[in-house]
């Protein structure tokens, strides 16, 4: 009796000696909707020295001028496609209002068509022309009118890029046609099946 004492004795002992230096649980992991997301990343450029490359876009240097609006547009500054549009209309170098006209043909912007279309009647060849191509890569149908007037431009080149958006336009309302037709169609198949489970 005296053995099954000092077992159960030390069976009681290590069993409190295991709860003391048993290792602990984890807590439970936290619900995926308690993690807060990551916060975004800081901007690349601050507010201040957002308005010195503001600056930079009326140097002297028109390849500085270029590259300000350049970073400008890739950090979706508020400032740029105002800049870009008064760049544009009055910027004395016609290469670089060439190079913004191609860039602003990209945008889908009301603006930016308004801006394009008064490019077209511009006093300087080189700038209808550029217009008449960022009306084209824009698609903005809405602009066929303004487009058809080019039609008239004493300059060959100008009437022969009217002729391209003109065609790039009308490519585009086909396309809307047939989109509208499609869709038109489908209604009506969908009205008729409609109509033949009704019966």
């Amino acid at each position: 009796m005296k053995f099954a004492a000092v077992g159960v004795v030390l069976l009681v002992a290590g069993f409190f000696l295991f709860q003391k230096y048993k290792p602990k649980e984890a807590p439970p992991p936290a619900p995926m909707e308690a993690l807060a997301p990551p916060p975004p990343p800081a901007p690349l450029i601050s507010p201040e020295e957002e308005a010195k490359i503001v600056k930079s876009a009326s140097d002297d240097n028109p390849e500085v001028r270029w590259e300000a609006l350049k970073l400008l547009d890739k950090m979706k500054a508020p400032s740029a496609l105002p800049l870009l549009l008064e760049k544009f209309q009055k910027d004395p170098e016609i290469p670089l209002r060439v190079r913004i006209a191609e860039m602003l043909g990209a945008r889908k912007s009301p603006d930016v068509s308004r801006v394009m279309v008064a490019g077209t009647k511009d006093f300087i060849p080189e700038i209808r022309v550029a217009a008449l191509k960022a009306l084209e890569a824009q698609k903005d149908v809405t602009t066929a009118s303004a487009v058809t007037d080019c039609l008239k431009d004493p300059e060959e080149a100008v009437k022969l890029q009217a002729l391209k958006t003109l065609n790039a336009l009308q490519e585009t309302r086909a396309a809307e046609i047939a989109e509208e037709n499609r869709r038109q169609e489908e209604i009506r198949r969908q009205a008729e099946e409609a109509a033949k489970q009704g019966q």
